[in-house]
């Protein structure tokens, strides 16, 4: 599955890389094993995310 969050605070969502230091309820904290295997990808500006999103998913993709 994938999801491509273009507003808001992605970062509250995601949690932090190291799941250990993760937030209860956020996606790494719940799902990651490791930093190496965390279980989502966060871009680090929007500037990246925009970038990032026109590669991995199509303008089909997008709701």
């Amino acid at each position: 599955m994938r999801l491509y969050v273009e507003r808001g605070d992605r970062r509250k969502l995601i949690g932090a890389t190291d799941p250990t230091k993760a937030a209860p309820g956020t996606i790494r904290a719940l799902f990651a094993k490791s930093i190496d295997a965390n279980a989502i990808h966060g871009s680090d500006s929007d500037e990246n995310a925009a970038i990032e999103g026109n590669f991995f998913f199509s303008q089909f993709e997008r709701f």
